[in-house]
């Protein structure tokens, strides 16, 4: 297997496209999907890819879940890393996208139009989401209230905060969706911790001043993880997309890496991470996915795989894919599979299961991203612009998908 998991990743990638070219026949898909423009086009690329490679990731660990009976890493290294990439790489996009906002606009920063984008861009799907836990729960529970219902508020606040409490009793409520909502509170502390940021290195006031930052973001970090707290290697990955800002401003670094060596250094140091290396969240393997980064964003779109129709819209739908992956690996591969029959020793079946999940989520996530996150956005722009204050910018469209 171990020898097998790039080969079998590479399939999964393969099959999303074709489902993401499939719907785009469709003019009804296809009159949605942005198009290509802006500096940072490739990140919109980029996204798709990243989503899936966690959508593989927790495939894995749902096939090996079968033989140990615990939820852990993946034994296949590829497998293990694949997830992870895409995750640092996620939150390396975000520190890219509003620091490099917050340096072009300065104190013209519109905090409060920012603010609510924010809001507008993670909730609307996010509450469809957990509607659809909420019955899950319930319906794996035969219909019983086992908890109080003031006991049930709490433990839906504490889902609203992306924490994962176990709801009416059920243990491991977040397995249902492989507990990816992790990664949202250090999304979170990144957009509440940009003002103190940018007080302390970006607006240049007295050293007093930029300690008192410090500790607060100190602080901010203990709120903010209150229940799991936040973990310096995860938040590292926030400095590499902060560096890629200074990167893209230096104008011989940007031609370089849209040449060709910058496309082979790109993917070779992709494949030392993924294939050579035991962990992600660490010093020289996030170095190594910083300079990955700052060549893709710097306009390389690796051959062409970034720029492809298909690519782009798994980008546009990639908050779904991540946010919906789990709970439909969940219903498919550890409910409904074995409920049915089916052996976890049948290598193809299994591999027959992953394709439907693949299908199932990328015609899902279309639907959720149309019917849920864009109208979302939509109307944080518009409730934005009401609020707007007068001089002040709103982000640009890339980081409106981030």
């Amino acid at each position: 297997m171990a020898l097998l998991a790039p080969l079998l990743g590479a399939l999964v990638f393969a099959l999303a496209l074709l489902s993401a070219r499939l719907l785009l026949r469709s003019n009804l898909v296809a009159r949605h999907l942005a198009p290509v423009a802006g500096r940072w086009a490739t990140l919109d690329g980029l996204r798709g890819y990243l989503a899936l490679g966690v959508f593989i990731h927790h495939a894995a660990i749902a096939w090996h879940y079968q033989y140990t009976g615990q939820i852990g890493m993946p034994p296949e290294r590829f497998f293990a890393q694949v997830g992870q990439v895409g995750v640092a790489l996620f939150f390396m996009i975000t520190g890219f996208l509003f620091w490099n906002r917050l340096l072009q606009q300065g104190r013209q920063f519109d905090w409060r139009a920012f603010a609510i984008s924010r809001v507008m861009r993670l909730y609307p799907l996010y509450l469809g989401l957990l509607a659809v836990v909420l019955l899950s729960v319930f319906y794996l529970q035969g219909w019983a209230l086992l908890d109080t219902p003031l006991a049930l508020v709490g433990q839906l606040a504490g889902w609203l905060a992306f924490h994962r409490p176990d709801i009416n009793q059920l243990a491991g409520t977040g397995n249902l969706i492989s507990n990816v909502t992790w990664t949202l509170n250090y999304e979170i502390y990144f957009y509440l911790a940009l003002p103190l940021l940018g007080m302390a290195f970006v607006y240049r006031g007295t050293l007093l001043r930029t300690l008192i930052c410090l500790v607060a973001l100190y602080g901010l970090a203990q709120l903010v993880g209150w229940e799991h707290a936040l973990k310096k290697k995860y938040l590292l990955s926030f400095a590499g997309g902060i560096a890629a800002v200074y990167w893209v401003r230096r104008p011989a670094l940007v031609q370089w890496a849209q040449r060709r060596q910058g496309t082979w250094v790109a993917v070779g140091l992709l494949a030392v991470v993924m294939l050579g290396l035991n962990k992600t969240f660490a010093v020289f393997p996030l170095l190594l996915l910083s300079i990955v980064f700052c060549i893709v964003v710097s306009g390389n779109d690796l051959l062409g795989a970034l720029r492809l129709r298909s690519a782009r819209w798994l980008g546009e739908i990639s908050y779904s894919l991540y946010l919906l992956h789990g709970l439909v690996l969940w219903w498919l591969a550890y409910y409904l599979y074995p409920r049915y029959g089916f052996s976890y020793d049948d290598t193809g079946a299994f591999m027959a299961l992953v394709v439907v999940a693949c299908i199932a989520l990328v015609a899902l996530s279309s639907a959720t991203f149309l019917l849920l996150e864009k109208p979302g956005i939509a109307l944080g722009k518009r409730l934005a612009r009401r609020q707007q204050a007068p001089g002040a910018q709103l982000e640009p469209g890339s980081a409106n998908r981030a």
